[in-house]
């Protein structure tokens, strides 16, 4: 059997795509070292060598009560005060790169100490690893992109905030740990496929990933922690199936809304030519409009699966406040 044909329910290995492993393995202190050598091969080059790193809190208020809340999946800052946001993102979403600026944004915010009018902020990097193609890497042999504030001649015009997204799909199952080139590929290689991965699959001398597979095996879990992944890995596979739903109905509402829309703005220039344009504006306006109301209609559906409000907003991208007011209408 093929490692990309295991079933959830045959797999021995925790998917640290989920909530509950990807945070427990990055996001506390008895495992710590391995967010340290992930930063490290990820964004030394930007920030310098992270040798230590201390946890922060991972959620965030807004300034007024009407502000959204925000909350990171591992927040943290290294022994320079850097501030250091890593996030698993599981389906794709129009608006990702509003939702970095906007946690970047908060996070410089909160930061600012009145009085001080040199802005003395620390640095804020945003790591971004998704579980799903990103547009501006389709094609292309790379895997990940770095952002950061430049000027119209390439120069660098602050250093205080940058991002890196990471596409994991670019990382298949039947790829062997050997053929792996750096540090930074065997991690997203780890991350993606860990949950299919068995004996044999990482060398003992890759010391830290070894050490990491081990760590990984549901027999270590015990009951209670047992009962919190397998909600965890539902709540993905929810997400997942539901993501995929909202995109098949949206383009299929978007095209029925468009022809509408497209016939009525095209009669309306009065001109064959126009039609043929007013149609094409129109599928554009109703693939958005569709988008919109599948969301909507993928967020109540995740609702009654019992997912939390916070995962849906995440999930979805819809402000928490909307997914309240939604999941009091069920």
């Amino acid at each position: 059997m093929k490692k990309s044909e295991i079933k959830r329910t045959e797999a021995q290995m925790m998917n640290l795509m989920t909530d509950f492993a990807f945070k427990r393995f990055f996001g506390t202190e008895p495992y710590k070292k391995n967010l340290i050598h992930f930063l490290n091969a990820f964004i030394s080059q930007y920030i310098g060598e992270v040798k230590d790193i201390s946890y922060k809190q991972t959620e965030h208020l807004g300034l007024r009560s009407s502000e959204k809340r925000l909350i990171f999946d591992v927040f943290c800052s290294s022994q320079r005060d850097d501030n250091i946001i890593v996030e698993m993102q599981k389906a794709s979403q129009d608006f990702i790169k509003e939702r970095a600026l906007a946690y970047s944004s908060r996070i410089i915010s909160n930061s600012l100490v009145k009085g001080d009018r040199k802005y003395k902020y620390p640095t804020v990097i945003s790591i971004i690893l998704a579980d799903f193609e990103i547009p501006e890497l389709k094609g292309s042999v790379n895997y990940s992109m770095h952002i950061s504030l430049k000027d119209d001649e390439n120069k660098i015009f602050s250093k205080k905030m940058s991002f890196l997204l990471v596409d994991l799909t670019k990382f298949a199952a039947e790829m062997s740990f050997g053929q792996l080139k750096d540090e930074r590929q065997k991690w997203c290689y780890v991350i993606k496929n860990m949950w299919q991965l068995t004996d044999g699959d990482i060398p003992e001398d890759a010391m830290l990933f070894h050490e990491l597979y081990e760590d990984c095996k549901l027999s270590n879990l015990n009951d209670m922690e047992k009962q919190d992944y397998e909600k965890s890995i539902l709540e993905y596979e929810d997400v997942k199936d539901a993501m995929k739903w909202h995109h098949k109905m949206g383009k299929a509402e978007g095209r029925k809304e468009g022809r509408k829309e497209g016939k009525a703005e095209g009669i309306k220039e009065g001109l064959e030519k126009g039609i043929e344009k007013g149609i094409e504006k129109g599928i554009e306006k109703g693939i958005e409009e569709g988008k919109r109301i599948a969301l909507i209609s993928t967020a109540k559906n995740l609702l009654k699966l019992g997912i939390s409000v916070d995962d849906v907003a995440k999930a979805t991208g819809l402000p928490i406040e909307q997914v309240e007011a939604l999941k009091a209408e069920i």
